[in-house]
């Protein structure tokens, strides 16, 4: 009976001090996307024979993340964002050269699990897991250069019904820094670098120079932002000096 009761105790004492280290936060990010289509390493020989090529396109990400650190070496981030992005192509046939700026707004919704380092002041981590995005709209801009003349370029809107894909998933990986900024150890400035790849093809009905290749969304972003914590107090990462040691 008594080793059942020291048991318990002993256990009540570490869930106590677990719980003790949890420290959940909530925040808002802003920063740039730049879209790139992909096709596979096999694929770039093949891109370059039918005489295309993928470039980035700029955008905006911004958004809302939670984010709960289990201890100061492993968490977790989830967050709603809205990426701005897209894909730039140029192909070539014949003495003519088409570039076409693709743009489009995205609803992205990461998960990722975190690991790495952290003191008072400061957290460092990589991160990895996967995101599901759905895109809302977007527009086509193409330019076309015949025989050296440029023509004017004409936009049009995306079309989701029969060309492209409004569904995008795939893995995420990145890393990022947390800097607690205030006197109580709460408020934090963070900084952050994604790279998605994607896994679902962009195309519904791909354009017949791309017929052989498949075709998948990637985007890297990053934002800096302000986030709020909750729960564990960070000056319990400070380390003790002699003089509190002595007098425990």
């Amino acid at each position: 009976m008594k080793k059942i009761i020291l048991f318990l105790l002993l256990a009540g004492t570490f869930i106590n001090h677990s719980q003790a280290k949890i420290q959940a936060g909530i925040g808002v990010k802003v920063g740039g996307n730049f879209g790139r289509w992909n096709n596979t390493i096999g694929d770039r020989l093949k891109l370059v024979t039918v005489g295309g090529t993928f470039i980035h396109e700029p955008g905006i990400n911004a958004g809302i993340q939670g984010r709960i650190w289990i201890n100061k070496f492993v968490g977790v981030n989830l967050a709603a964002e809205f990426n701005m992005g897209g894909s730039r192509s140029k192909t070539t046939q014949g003495t003519t050269i088409t570039t076409t700026s693709h743009k489009e707004n995205q609803l992205t919704v990461p998960i990722s699990v975190l690991a790495g380092w952290g003191n008072e002041r400061l957290r460092i981590f990589a991160s990895l897991g996967g995101y599901f995005g759905y895109v809302i709209n977007g527009k086509d801009k193409v330019t076309k250069n015949i025989n050296g003349s440029e023509g004017s370029p004409v936009t049009t809107k995306a079309d989701y019904k029969d060309v492209y894909k409004n569904i995008d998933a795939g893995i995420r990986l990145g890393g990022g820094v947390q800097v607690y900024v205030d006197k109580k150890l709460r408020s934090c400035v963070t900084f952050d670098v994604n790279y998605d790849y994607g896994f679902i093809k962009a195309y519904k009905t791909q354009p017949a120079v791309y017929s052989e290749l498949k075709i998948t969304p990637s985007k890297l972003n990053f934002a800096v932002g302000y986030m709020y914590t909750f729960g564990k107090d960070q000056h319990e990462e400070a380390p003790k000096r002699t003089f509190e040691a002595t007098e425990e």
